[in-house]
């Protein structure tokens, strides 16, 4: 007999637990492997002119942060993307919510693959893929490097232009996590971890040990974190899924497929959803 207690988990005790069970899970259904991160710079006569930190994970490199002086350096840093993860990934993929950021990847052969609205309001957040990897003429002259660790002096600008481009905004990017967890007496049964951006809940890792499952814990752990959402005046919701882990579940909670990407890993294609909790109410 079980004995489930649930706890707003504030000082992230349990993260490692909930992260770990995920990994462990994924990696059984796919040979699920660790993250590899690289950073990319262009110059131009010894001038930093272009930088960006990448994270290979599921079989796509995904761009998490980037700086560059204009379209041309986009093209040579792309080039050396392309270049470095041609035959190790399927595609690339970043979000922006700058619209000439996303005009600009279109440019340069990336695609829009979806959108999410009012993220934060009036603002759109565009998700573009890129799986063709094709080589583009450049005209400048330019000096490339990159590394599996990042260069302190380069990364201290690529952070401090990502700063810049943060205080451009007319909103806050700031994000604040939140836990629950699920305990039988004293042992880890499972747990949710979110966070609040851009007027958004993400909810970023879901999972409940084996024995435990068919316990509805998954349930009532999801009403307590859209339930948190809602009281902090957060409507929209959004998260990812693979195939093999809850799409049913989701739909079964009102969320919607709004992106398919294919092969994400490889065999496996991963959803996007998203929920207004306002949309429903009686």
């Amino acid at each position: 007999m079980y004995n489930i207690r649930y706890i707003n988990d504030i000082k992230f005790e349990y993260k490692r637990d909930v992260k770990n069970g995920l990994k462990s899970y994924n990696k059984s259904q796919t040979g699920y492997r660790e993250k590899d991160y690289r950073d990319f710079y262009v110059f131009e006569e010894s001038i930093l002119v272009g930088a960006c930190h990448t994270k290979q994970a599921s079989d796509w490199c995904e761009i998490n942060g980037i700086y560059y002086k204009d379209i041309d350096v986009l093209k040579a840093l792309i080039n050396d993307l392309r270049k470095f993860y041609r035959g190790n990934v399927v595609g690339i993929q970043i979000n922006t919510l700058l619209e000439q950021r996303a005009i600009d990847f279109q440019k340069i052969g990336f695609s829009i693959h979806g959108e999410l609205g009012d993220m934060p309001n009036g603002n759109t957040n565009f998700f573009l893929v890129d799986k063709d990897l094709d080589y583009l003429e450049i005209s400048g002259d330019y000096q490339m490097n990159s590394s599996s660790e990042p260069i302190q002096s380069y990364d201290t600008v690529l952070k401090g232009e990502i700063k810049k481009y943060r205080k451009s905004l007319d909103f806050s990017t700031e994000k604040i996590g939140l836990q629950f967890i699920a305990l039988d007496k004293d042992k880890f049964a499972g747990g949710i971890y979110g966070h609040f951006q851009f007027e958004y809940l993400f909810i970023n890792v879901l999972f409940v040990k084996k024995k435990y499952r068919g316990k509805r814990i998954a349930s009532e752990l999801m009403h307590m974190i859209e339930s948190k959402a809602i009281k902090q005046g957060i409507t929209n919701i959004y998260l990812t899924t693979f195939e093999f882990q809850a799409l049913g579940f989701y739909k079964k909670r009102g969320y919607e497929v709004v992106m398919t990407i294919e092969d994400f890993p490889k065999g496996f294609a991963e959803y996007t959803l998203y929920r207004n909790m306002e949309q429903g109410k009686q």
